[in-house]
């Protein structure tokens, strides 16, 4: 059995290699727009907030997109294709997780550990570089 919150704490560590001085920000109102709104909301905000960011490995969507294609957690939603990272094409794809409101809300869960650990870590560095200047 694989330990998904294991894979949560990992993705949140990748998530804050990401060098953004609005890092925090950014993790904070991800996690309230898909606590409040859901998934679907998350993505299509990211999207927007993100759309001027050109490298692909600085998105906070991309790095969530990346997460969900690992093969222990894609297995939970998906049989055989992924999550392409084209947003139109992701959205293709959800459409057909949402179907299922039990994947959904498995999904929901699993995103919303990932952006709460981040968060947290983000909060530490912060606090480093406060503490160092």
């Amino acid at each position: 059995m694989i330990n998904l919150d294991y894979k949560c704490m990992e993705w949140a560590q990748k998530i804050n290699e990401i060098s953004d001085s609005n890092l925090e920000n950014n993790l904070r109102k991800a996690l309230g727009v898909l606590q409040e709104d859901g998934v679907y909301a998350m993505f299509l905000w990211l999207e927007y907030k993100e759309k001027k960011v050109d490298d692909k490995n600085k998105k906070i969507g991309i790095k969530l997109i990346n997460m969900l294609n690992e093969q222990e957690i894609r297995k939970h939603f998906l049989d055989g294709s992924s999550f392409p990272e084209d947003f139109k094409e992701f959205c293709k794809v959800l459409r057909e997780v949402a179907k299922d409101i039990d994947k959904l809300l498995f999904m929901k869960k699993l995103l919303e550990r990932t952006l709460v650990y981040a968060l947290y870590h983000a909060r530490i560095d912060d606090k480093k570089d406060v503490e160092e200047s």
